[in-house]
């Protein structure tokens, strides 16, 4: 009996890190990569038209954060599997929206290994990111972390988004209960990782 081809495709922006996994996964004769993508967007809109079996994606992306990038894979391919190789453990990405979480400093052998375990898991029948996602952060959430990012006060801000200084605040509040952070440091840093704004 014919062995089923396992589909996969890739997300990182990081080219080394593509070509690299690319290499690995081809040395095993049932793994195909479908597609190996720097930009989370551009993965979404080829699985519009095609399907994979797995994707293996990194957190810390330029255009969608990896946590958003999941959300939406999640709801569209809810039985494409999940595995998230990442440089740092995050508490952004829920256990329950992913099957596998790996870091990069990983061996090969032990990638191949949790590939080959995700592969022979049932996927999970309920994920958990069909409905709010605490770790997304709105919009106007967002434009207030890259002021932040920016050297602006709260009085600032205010002013040049056409806000109230609480209104402001208000938000502030709502960012660092997201993304889990207690100083101003702590959130320049973690939305740094997310790609939320650029070094």
């Amino acid at each position: 009996m014919e062995q089923k081809i396992f589909r996969i495709g890739i997300v990182d922006d990081h080219q080394l890190i593509l070509d690299g996994l690319q290499k690995l996964l081809a040395s095993v004769d049932d793994y195909e990569v479908v597609f190996a993508e720097n930009s989370a967007r551009k993965a979404l809109e080829f699985l519009e038209n095609d399907s994979v079996d797995l994707v293996i994606t990194d957190v810390a992306m330029p255009d969608i954060n990896g946590a958003e990038f999941i959300q939406r894979l999640r709801q569209a391919h809810p039985k494409v599997k999940i595995l998230v190789l990442s440089m740092y453990k995050t508490d952004l990405i829920r256990e329950e929206d992913i099957d596998a979480y790996l870091l990069k400093e990983s061996s090969s052998e032990i990638i191949l290994k949790k590939v080959k375990e995700v592969q022979n898991q049932r996927p999970k029948s309920i994920y958990g990111g069909s409905g709010e996602n605490y770790h997304n952060l709105s919009r106007r959430e967002r434009e207030i972390v890259i002021e932040i990012g920016n050297g602006l006060s709260s009085e600032q801000i205010a002013e040049k988004l056409f806000l109230s200084y609480y209104t402001v605040e208000s938000h502030k509040k709502n960012i660092y209960l997201k993304l889990n952070v207690n100083t101003t440091s702590e959130l320049i840093k973690k939305a740094m990782h997310l790609g939320i704004i650029m070094n």
